[in-house]
């Protein structure tokens, strides 16, 4: 257990601004219970088909109602940036790095729960829709020319199928996650002629993950005796790397 904080640390430091916080395969809360906790996550991931290289970093908090002890529903409410590098907007080769402005809000929610348990082993499933407010930037190319990009609400989903073993009073967790993504961006183009006449026009972009696939391993393990828990987790998708690291209480 010496060693669960400073390696949650690291991977919050390292994980570069891919999905969600998953967790183990059970319940925060006992039947009928509920848990109320705080959350931070960043991640980065390649967007595929069309190769684009996204980055969040999400600030939440995190509520759940155990229907019984092997299912529950979760909602997560917080703040989250939305970096894409490498955008290319205007000409073939031409890219630039776009980012929101601060921390925009984001609502989530989703189902988690056991499958199966056997002794110290179990099986389970996650999964969470979230959704990003939408964004409006600016990116000036050169002298006459400047784009505006409307970024429309990005819907994200992440499912998961997690596998525990229980180790001493904690429980140490894995296993394989697909994720989703999509975003639209209106580009319209302002572009001054030799004679200063405004040439617009207005293209479309499609920013998407079909089902990059990737995996999880994460820790959790309760914090004395009043229904404090801590949990941290790393987890790889396609392209990139993140770290989450979060404390509940469970009644």
């Amino acid at each position: 257990m010496r060693y669960v904080l400073p390696t949650a640390l690291l991977l919050l430091r390292i994980g570069l601004p891919v999905s969600a916080q998953i967790g183990p395969p059970r319940p925060r809360a006992a039947g009928r219970g509920f848990s109320l906790g705080v959350g931070l996550h960043n991640a980065q991931s390649r967007w595929m088909p069309y190769d684009f290289d996204v980055a969040r970093n999400r600030i939440y908090l995190e509520g759940s109602y155990a229907f019984t002890d092997g299912v529950e529903a979760f909602g997560r409410a917080g703040v989250s940036d939305w970096v894409i590098n490498d955008l290319e907007s205007f000409r073939p080769g031409m890219t630039r790095d776009v980012s929101s402005d601060g921390y925009p809000a984001f609502l989530s929610g989703g189902l988690r729960g056991k499958a199966w348990q056997r002794g110290r082993w179990s099986i389970g499933g996650s999964i969470e829709a979230a959704w990003y407010s939408g964004l409006k930037r600016y990116v000036r190319w050169n002298y006459d020319v400047y784009q505006e990009l409307f970024f429309d609400s990005t819907v994200e989903i992440t499912a998961a199928v997690p596998v525990g073993f229980d180790l001493g009073r904690g429980v140490l967790y894995g296993g394989p996650l697909v994720h989703f993504g999509y975003n639209r961006v209106d580009v319209r183009t302002h572009e001054f002629g030799p004679d200063w006449d405004v040439e617009d026009r207005i293209d479309a972009l499609t920013i998407r993950d079909k089902a990059g696939c990737g995996g999880f391993l994460g820790w959790r393990s309760p914090i004395g005796e009043n229904g404090w828990h801590v949990q941290f987790e790393g987890a790889g998708l396609r392209g990139g790397f993140g770290g989450a690291l979060g404390f509940y209480r469970s009644w």
